[in-house]
């Protein structure tokens, strides 16, 4: 094969790797995709169980304050009719007393009622926007799959044409270049080429040697000694 022959099959193998390395990122975008909005999906259904779990907690606390408020006033009616039956001033005032402390209690309890349920109040208004944030993440799940499935063939398609042409190029290679191209192409895929950059290694902007930038414009091909790239003469510097 001749050197200008080599020098544009591998121009054409850079330019159909990172097409196929494009194609790959899109397709594995996808479920990755798809995973993100499933997380966020749980996200949002673990806030709406959240908020939920507040209400019914908020609820517990309220029946348990009216449930003592009422064993309460209970026992203040036991208390006053004990003492309306009492037969001593010292045990009517005791029980006095006792009633007035209890009464002052349950003013307290009372409020703290009244607290309750606007705190029920406040975590219902919380209820539906959690709602709507699951139903919000849910369409976007629905969305991405969608979106995806509806990619995902043509994709697939596209990988398999963009390989077929792969394979095809690779086939132009003499087998000096070709076992040299195969060990860097397994290790870095796309990134085992790169165009010589003026003096430097496009790949990783190494300078390269005068010896081998010479080698490279005349179409020969060279691997950089500090990446391992095969380097070829970009398109404007070729061989007319």
């Amino acid at each position: 094969m001749a050197v200008a022959t080599s020098t544009a099959t591998l121009r054409t193998l850079h330019r159909i790797h990172r097409q196929l390395a494009d194609l790959d990122g899109r397709l594995a975008a996808g479920p990755r995709l798809v995973t993100a909005c499933t997380a966020k999906l749980t996200a949002a259904e673990t806030a709406r169980s959240s908020a939920q779990d507040d209400v019914k907690k908020a609820r517990v606390t309220a029946d348990q304050k009216q449930l003592q408020l009422k064993s309460a006033e209970a026992k203040i009616r036991d208390l006053e009719g004990k003492r309306n039956a009492c037969k001593t001033n010292r045990e009517y005032q005791t029980l006095g007393e006792q009633i007035a402390a209890d009464t002052m209690a349950n003013k307290v309890l009372e409020d703290e009622i009244l607290e309750a349920l606007e705190r029920i109040d406040s975590l219902k208004s919380a209820v539906p926007a959690a709602e709507a944030g699951v139903a919000a993440a849910a369409k976007a799940l629905a969305d991405a799959k969608a979106k995806v499935a509806a990619e995902a063939g043509h994709l697939e398609s596209e990988v398999a044409r963009v390989r077929a042409e792969l394979d095809a190029v690779e086939r132009e290679l003499d087998a000096d270049i070709r076992e040299k191209y195969d060990r860097v192409v397994k290790h870095k895929g796309a990134d085992g080429l790169a165009p010589l950059d003026g003096r430097s290694c496009g790949g990783c902007c190494q300078q390269v040697t005068s010896d081998m930038a010479a080698a490279i414009t005349v179409g020969r091909v060279v691997v950089c000694r500090s990446c391992g790239r095969l380097l070829y003469s970009p398109e404007t510097s070729s061989p007319t």
